[in-house]
């Protein structure tokens, strides 16, 4: 108890900073959550079981600390549990899914979005973790400029703490993904429950190649719509009669270029910095407008990545040589669907 304590004093002090500006209370705790800045959290559990046993689905109890907008600090009782395929196999320490109690967040006047994903430093090594967490991160940040329906996220500087006092207390860097219900909400829809059978034909097309242009700007293949989705949610708004598809999970992108991924086989990928095209409408005419809405947003999108202090100059020049000659191919009119930079 006392190392929490001990945190809790850091953390309110870190939060002194801007309790001053007081705002008014988010809809959600992922809202409490979001500022221009990296936040400070604590999740206290049996790491043990976290790390050694990965392979459950099960939930263990555990409690997750933070700092509101006025500078509070809450310790929530929460459920957690190691999630994700690849990472939970390939990770020195797995990805995680956090479940807020909605009844809790009701008493606190937060809204019963409660379901969140956090990505971990996935290796223990902490510079290498937290090159891949800043990438992917900036993958994030990047389909928020292109488009609304997306996830938004929040950087955050993670200490875990064992709440069986076998492993010491360690920090790591990570980041918080928005509950699926949350993002079906701000669309004004539902999110698909049952993900697989999903057809071309029940899917927005044109939606789906805007998708699909944006996982080849930052060369990602690890992504399908149908028939059954991997790394996407499907999406129907209010009225509409096609699902609408948001992607997530971006570690595999050149652009990210984690040192666990591997180039797709099935897909011929020769390098994890190999674009390939995965729309599926056969006229060109389709992609017209999701073109044209990159390149308005080419500008914005070159200057985020310029002043994306999280990573370094060099890891910047390096993005940046990625992303350039995806607009430069835009520009031309031939989406070629082979590039390969870096």
């Amino acid at each position: 108890m006392k190392r929490v304590l001990t945190f809790l004093f850091s953390l309110l002090l870190a939060c002194s900073a801007y309790g001053q500006f007081k705002k008014a209370k988010p809809k959600s705790i992922f809202r409490a959550l979001q500022y221009d800045r990296i936040v400070g959290v604590a999740i206290e559990t049996n790491l043990d079981s976290i790390i050694n046993h990965r392979n459950r689905n099960t939930y263990q109890k555990g409690f997750f600390t933070y700092g509101d907008y006025n500078g509070k600090i809450y310790r929530e009782t929460i459920k957690l549990r190691p999630r994700g395929k690849f990472r939970r196999r390939a990770c020195d320490f797995p990805m995680i899914k956090i479940d807020f109690s909605k009844t809790t967040l009701k008493e606190q006047g937060y809204a019963k979005f409660d379901d969140y994903k956090l990505v971990t430093h996935c290796m223990n090594n902490v510079m290498s973790s937290y090159e891949s967490i800043a990438r992917e991160y900036l993958a994030y940040k990047l389909y928020n400029i292109l488009s609304p329906n997306s996830y938004k996220v929040q950087f955050l500087y993670i200490t875990y703490i064992d709440n069986q006092s076998t492993i010491p207390d360690f920090q790591h860097f990570g980041f918080i993904i928005e509950d699926t219900a949350e993002l079906a909400d701000r669309m004004g829809g539902k999110s698909r429950k049952e993900m697989a059978g999903l057809t071309p034909d029940s899917l927005d097309i044109v939606q789906h190649d805007f998708v699909a242009l944006f996982q080849y700007l930052i060369g990602n293949t690890d992504w399908v719509a149908h028939p059954i989705p991997r790394n996407v949610k499907a999406i129907k708004s209010k009225g509409a009669t096609k699902y609408m598809v948001v992607p997530f999970d971006f570690d595999f992108a050149g652009l990210v270029a984690a040192p666990y991924a591997v180039p797709s086989n099935s897909l011929n990928q020769r390098s994890i910095r190999h674009r390939i095209f995965q729309g599926i409408s056969e006229d060109p005419k389709d992609l017209e407008s999701s073109i044209a809405h990159f390149l308005s947003k080419k500008r914005k999108i070159l200057r985020y990545i310029k002043r994306f202090t999280l990573l370094s100059k060099a890891s910047r020049k390096d993005i940046l040589d990625f992303i350039k000659p995806f607009f430069e191919e835009i520009e031309s009119g031939s989406l070629q669907g082979t590039g390969e930079n870096g």
